[in-house]
């Protein structure tokens, strides 16, 4: 069965590939370049309770995610794209289960399928997970500094060096989508006289590149 899963995979794979595509980067991360435009009269009214709701759900999210993120990223999860650890998956698992089946009938009969398929599934995760580790040492990094920058719009920050005024960038931290922080250069956002050292800011990234911000309420 699983086999047959997997051998079905294949061929959706290669009709995917005539047609241009691949399901194995379906799940692929999306660059969503999202700019956030400033025009001279947007007002950006950041109240200190949105911004504390927005902070317990993070942190209620990242508590939730480190308790059962151990084992996923242990089984490969993560690593690389969904449909090659499944893969994997049902490769490990078929073919457990074929030499299992197999040495079963030799010996005493054939196994009960639930039976069977509870035993293989362990060598079929540790094969999965194997896989998935190689495959990931291989694979294209294509997340690159660059484009990590490009998707810091919209980020919460904090200018670190000088004062930031129209002209004159100052210094931001911000921590990007993968936990690593990132300095950038910006000025204040349209309307803003000029923000202070220590300052909580909001990162817009303009439709140059350049990156602007807005401080948050206090």
């Amino acid at each position: 069965m699983s086999l047959g899963l997997l051998a079905g995979l294949i061929l959706l794979e290669l009709f995917a590939l005539m047609l241009g595509g691949s399901l194995l980067g379906a799940d692929s991360d999306i660059d969503a370049d999202v700019d956030f435009d400033t025009d001279a009269g947007a007002d950006f009214n950041l109240e200190a309770g949105i911004e504390a709701g927005v902070e317990a759900v993070e942190a209620e999210v990242e508590t939730g995610l480190s308790a059962g993120g151990g084992l996923l990223s242990w089984l490969g999860l993560g690593r690389v794209p969904f449909l090659i650890w499944v893969a994997s998956l049902l490769a490990g698992f078929g073919l457990t289960g074929v030499f299992l089946q197999s040495a079963a009938t030799a010996l005493i009969g054939p196994l009960p399928v639930l039976l069977a398929a509870l035993i293989a599934l362990p060598p079929g995760l540790l094969f999965a997970r194997e896989v998935s580790t190689l495959v990931a040492r291989i694979m294209p990094k294509t997340e690159s500094s660059a484009v990590s920058r490009r998707r810091l719009g919209g980020r919460v920050g904090t200018i670190t060096q000088g004062t930031a005024r129209p002209g004159n960038p100052a210094e931001a931290r911000v921590r990007d989508a993968y936990g690593n922080l990132q300095y950038l250069r910006v000025v204040p956002a349209d309307g803003v006289e000029a923000i202070e050292q220590g300052s909580d800011v909001l990162i817009l990234r303009q439709r140059d590149g350049s990156f602007t911000a807005t401080p948050l309420a206090d």
